[in-house]
């Protein structure tokens, strides 16, 4: 079995075939039989590029290939890669950079144009993207399939506005949380109610398997709303904001505020239940917050600090342990950043018409640049009820953006560096403020708090933004969606 992986293994980096055998015998059309289960025992052990690869080398291999992706049957770890366009590639293809062969990938998608669309998150091998009429898709690069979410208009702060033909042309965005009323509605255009709304989504569970949930953080003020498999509208989850980061685990849905505080929710039961299960951590919004689980069980939580070229350079955090309280509320805290949130008159009048491919926030910052100039990451310990600075992530390696936040031990995907952090653009207001500058993409050393270029010169287009994504290639069951 390890000549035979060995042997697949054996790719001609310019070439969509395996070089397994001879080239007479290549030539000729014969190819040796393997029964279908030991075939399909050697593809689950391989990257997503070489599976495709071995499913495109004869009929037999062929059949091996769809048998393991439409069961999900692949054991190998599939290693992230990072998600972009390019201008020269085409308006339906999306470029995937893989790591471990440090190559480009170009794949076509459907319809609407991926270049005109805003990617606003990435879980389990499918990405989230919002469209010029600011409608929701999740979409697997992999397999080229799509499905509509929930459209925009049964987000609760959402509401369409009508011609006299009665066709949706435009939407009014009311500009409250769950405690607050922040101003008077605007009206936006289909194409930028995105920009102000969205800010990152996050998905459950692959949703090849037909059953998942899909959640958004969306403004004002960072909320959250979720939707399941077969819904036909978002649900609100109020009255807290400000939120940055979630994950699923266990079936429960914990969410990541901007002053360290985790929500556990219950998406399930028939009354969503919620409750706190971490404390305040910081009193201020200064850097973007991630967390994640880490392979040895440790539940993480991530600062990541950012400037401009048009800032000085000020480390704003000290110690090595933060202590956080169960008992007060975020708005009684101060509000530091305008990071992730948009606000009325941000760059655009109410009522406007134009749609946001016309405007940029600011006119006359197209030579803004931000960049990631410290990571830090703490514990959370439960017991003492405090964050540890742990220094360094040992052999693991974590992977930040708008994407699902990763923690992965470098032992099962050695092309990868330990101690390590792979980051893309996450400040929203960056993100689809200033579309056309320059994106902060990189690999964050944490034993030295040196940066590294991924590629050089850079393969992609500034926008959309590019976005961290794990190759799945199993096919949906079409019976859960019908």
């Amino acid at each position: 079995m390890a000549a035979a992986v060995n042997r697949l293994r054996d790719v001609n980096a310019h070439s969509l075939r395996l070089r397994l055998l001879p080239q007479k015998e290549a030539m000729s059309g014969y190819s040796p039989e393997l029964p279908q289960d030991v075939l399909m025992g050697i593809f689950a052990l391989l990257e997503v590029p070489d599976l495709v690869r071995a499913g495109s080398v004869c009929s037999s291999w062929r059949a091996s290939y769809i048998s393991l992706r439409n069961i999900g049957g692949y054991k190998q770890a599939q290693t992230p890669c990072l998600l972009y366009t390019s201008e020269l590639a085409g308006e339906n293809v999306a470029c995937l950079y893989s790591l471990v062969e440090k190559r480009e990938y170009k794949l076509t998608l459907p319809d609407p144009p991926i270049r005109s669309r805003y990617i606003i998150g990435s879980s389990h091998g499918w990405i989230i993207t919002a469209d010029e009429r600011s409608e929701l898709h999740i979409v697997n690069p992999i397999t080229g399939e799509q499905m509509s979410l929930p459209t925009v208009t049964t987000i609760e702060q959402v509401k369409p506005l009508y011609n006299d033909a009665g066709v949706v042309h435009g939407y009014e965005y009311s500009w409250y949380s769950g405690r607050h009323v922040y101003s008077s509605p605007s009206t936006f255009s289909l194409g930028l109610l995105r920009k102000y709304l969205f800010n990152k989504a996050f998905l459950s569970s692959d949703p090849s398997s037909g059953d998942y949930f899909v959640v958004l953080i969306h403004n004002p003020r960072a909320q959250l709303s979720f939707a399941r498999a077969g819904d036909d509208k978002w649900t609100w989850l109020p009255p807290h904001a400000n939120y940055t980061d979630c994950l699923f685990e266990d079936g429960m849905l914990y969410a990541l505020t901007s002053f360290g505080e985790v929500h556990a929710f219950d998406l399930s039961a028939p009354t969503v239940t919620q409750k706190l299960v971490v404390g305040k951590v910081k009193t201020y919004i200064e850097e973007i917050m991630y967390f994640a689980r880490a392979p040895c069980g440790d539940l993480l939580q991530i600062w990541r600090s950012s400037i401009t070229n048009l800032d000085d350079d000020v480390d704003k955090t000290d110690g090595d342990v933060v202590q956080f309280e169960l008992d007060k509320d975020e708005d009684d805290l101060e509000e530091g950043s305008h990071h992730g949130y948009w606000m009325a008159g941000d760059g655009l009048e109410s009522g406007s018409n134009k749609d946001d491919d016309d405007l940029e926030t600011e006119s006359h910052c197209d030579s803004l640049v931000q960049y990631t100039n410290m990571i830090e990451v703490f514990k959370v310990d439960f017991y003492a009820n405090k964050l540890v600075d742990i220094g360094n992530l040992g052999n693991n390696v974590l992977f930040l953006g708008h994407n699902q936040s990763l923690c992965l031990n470098a032992d099962a995907y050695p092309q990868l560096k330990s101690n390590h952090v792979y980051f893309t653009d996450d400040d929203s207001l960056y993100l689809f403020g200033w579309k056309q500058n320059s994106r902060d993409i990189g690999v964050f050393n944490l034993g030295g708090d040196s940066i590294e270029l991924i590629v050089s010169p850079e393969l992609w287009s500034n926008w959309p933004a590019p976005v961290w994504v794990i190759p799945n290639p199993r096919k949906m069951i079409l019976a859960s969606h019908n």
